[in-house]
């Protein structure tokens, strides 16, 4: 099999953007990936949010176990970390410069302009438009890193 490529999804507090990333392309990839979520400020053991776990579902999404981490807690090597936001990306290329070049906005990676919005303190059907954003991009992206080019990893990319 070839390489898998290694993915960490941030957002602030995992519970809703970066675990609902995790769950969904686990799977798309039918849990034949190495992935995880953390928050750049998270406390540690929370469940997902109710929204969240229930707008993952229709998709395969499972987020009954989900338990937040921060950030700092975040062990491993990872060959791709997608934040939700730019000011996200920012902050997290100050907490771990050694991820800079790993790290990208996931809707700008895949050429949309518009940064992932927290839905917390929104309805369900905010979570559910959320899901199938999250879904469409992440489809992409598995067209992209892992049915076109398996082994691509960030120092392979072209500028």
């Amino acid at each position: 099999m070839a390489d898998i490529p290694r993915i960490l999804f941030v957002c602030t507090g995992n519970t809703c953007r970066s675990p609902m990333a995790e769950a969904l392309w686990k799977a798309l990839c039918h849990d034949q990936c190495v992935v995880d979520s953390a928050g750049l400020a998270a406390w540690p053991g929370q469940a997902a949010q109710e929204y969240a776990i229930e707008a993952v579902k229709p998709y395969g999404g499972d987020l009954q176990h989900h338990r937040s981490q921060d950030l700092r807690d975040v062990r491993g090597e990872f060959d791709w970390i997608f934040t939700m936001t730019g000011s996200q990306a920012e902050q997290l290329k100050h907490m771990r410069p050694e991820w800079e070049d790993k790290i990208f906005v996931l809707p700008q990676f895949l050429g949309e302009e518009e940064d992932i919005a927290d839905p917390i303190g929104t309805n369900q059907v905010s979570y559910d438009s959320l899901a199938w954003r999250l879904y469409r991009l992440l489809s992409e992206l598995k067209t992209r890193l892992v049915d076109e080019t398996s082994s691509a990893k960030p120092e392979d990319r072209e500028e």
